[in-house]
């Protein structure tokens, strides 16, 4: 059965992906400040909502994503939280640059008003955040990892404060998102973690084989960037994600409602 699940969502796929390239044909062209025109933002929410339904997603989402232009920052999971994501979220996102020149997927993230940065090399953290900070300014919300690197999504790891210097120079609030894979129906962990130098391949076959994958969306209320410092607007944003990642855990009875790990079931 899951054989023959993998091959009908991987047909469903072949389809899929290339109505994405033709809505960017038709639909993609910018606006005259370089950002998706919202016509684009809408059918592009659309194609990643049926993308995440063929994956076997289904996302329960509490909150409501800011109609203005935010820095939205979430934890990180899985390469699958871009279209999980991209299926509620009007944001581009902070990407490799490496990204750029991948075919399809790169001209398909550039035309989506992805921002890409040069990892290792020096000064990029100040480049990266000058454009960040252009896109905020010209009306375009970025959604960025300040984690820096995927988690097995059961804690929150330290965010980079460098970020958030965006917001502060271009006076955009930052609205913080958690999301937390549940475990599968037996117990057992999700297979969503993309980890510990997992390939995409095998990961994306695991993912196909899955019945059904729940994820909670939820977003946090704004946090104002008047009078905090970068440092205390990473701390505040990353406390807010944290609590959606704990309550995930209570909720599937791996840990207590003190916190602690419940039953020996916690890693």
């Amino acid at each position: 059965m899951r054989l023959i699940r993998r091959l009908y969502r991987i047909l469903l796929l072949l389809l899929h992906v290339p109505l994405g390239v033709l809505i960017t044909l038709a639909l993609g062209r910018p606006d005259e400040a370089g950002l998706p025109r919202p016509r684009f933002r809408r059918a592009i929410l659309l194609w990643y909502r049926a993308f995440c339904r063929i994956m076997g997603l289904r996302i329960h989402v509490q909150g409501e994503p800011s109609a203005q232009t935010v820095l939205s920052v979430s934890n990180h999971v899985s390469w699958l939280d871009i279209p999980v994501l991209g299926a509620h979220v009007p944001a581009g996102f902070l990407s490799k640059s490496e990204v750029r020149q991948w075919p399809v997927i790169g001209w398909l993230a550039q035309r989506n008003g992805t921002v890409f940065i040069r990892r290792g090399e020096h000064g990029a953290a100040n480049e990266v955040t000058d454009k960040m900070t252009d896109h905020l300014k010209a009306g375009g919300s970025v959604h960025v990892f300040p984690e820096g690197t995927t988690t097995v999504g059961e804690s929150v790891r330290r965010f980079h404060y460098r970020l958030f210097s965006a917001a502060q120079r271009s006076q955009c609030p930052v609205q913080p998102v958690g999301l937390y894979y549940r475990p599968l129906p037996d117990g057992s962990d999700s297979p969503m973690p993309f980890v510990n130098n997992d390939k995409l391949v095998p990961h994306t076959w695991r993912v196909l084989g899955e019945k059904r994958l729940e994820v909670d969306l939820v977003f946090k209320p704004l946090i104002p960037v008047e009078g905090a410092d970068r440092r205390t607007l990473a701390r505040t944003a990353e406390q807010a994600v944290a609590e959606v990642v704990m309550a995930g855990q209570q909720a599937a009875g791996r840990l207590s409602p003190s916190g602690e790990s419940g039953n020996g079931t916690d890693r």
